[in-house]
């Protein structure tokens, strides 16, 4: 005996909202782990490349730099910059710095998944496919 057409569409429906709200989870974990792996650069903030020019030589330093003024300078700790000097190629603050840019990298890219997913549930919701279940949506995850 096979199952009503109305029956079968509605239990896909579940799966898939199952399948969506799993995702999500785990996705929402990813970011907790590479959170907890050290700190994350502020949003919007680059590692970035410059030159001086001293005695007719060359010389390359890094920055980190930001959209607007969030860092201390380092003249007056009550004024804000939008740079950050890491020094040198390879120092602890120029490795540091891309560290915690590369995190923040990772942790905004699982952000817009998530965010697609979460258009994805209310497409499958709302398409009067079936009632949104928000019961356990952030089971097992901590609130940052």
């Amino acid at each position: 005996m096979t199952q009503p057409n109305s029956l079968k569409t509605t239990q896909e429906v579940s799966i898939r909202v199952k399948q969506i709200k799993a995702t999500i989870r785990k996705l929402k974990r990813q970011i907790q782990k590479i959170a907890s792996e050290g700190e994350v650069a502020p949003p919007h903030c680059h590692v970035i490349r410059y030159q001086t020019k001293q005695n007719k030589k060359i010389y390359w330093y890094y920055k980190l730099q930001a959209i607007e003024p969030i860092f201390p300078r380092a003249s007056d700790n009550n004024k804000k910059s939008k740079y950050l000097y890491l020094g040198k190629a390879g120092s602890e603050a120029h490795i540091d710095a891309v560290e915690k840019v590369t995190r923040r990298g990772l942790i905004d890219e699982l952000e817009r998944v998530i965010n697609s997913l979460q258009e994805s549930y209310l497409d499958v919701c709302f398409r009067g496919e079936t009632e949104p279940d928000l019961s356990g949506e952030n089971e097992g995850v901590k609130d940052e």
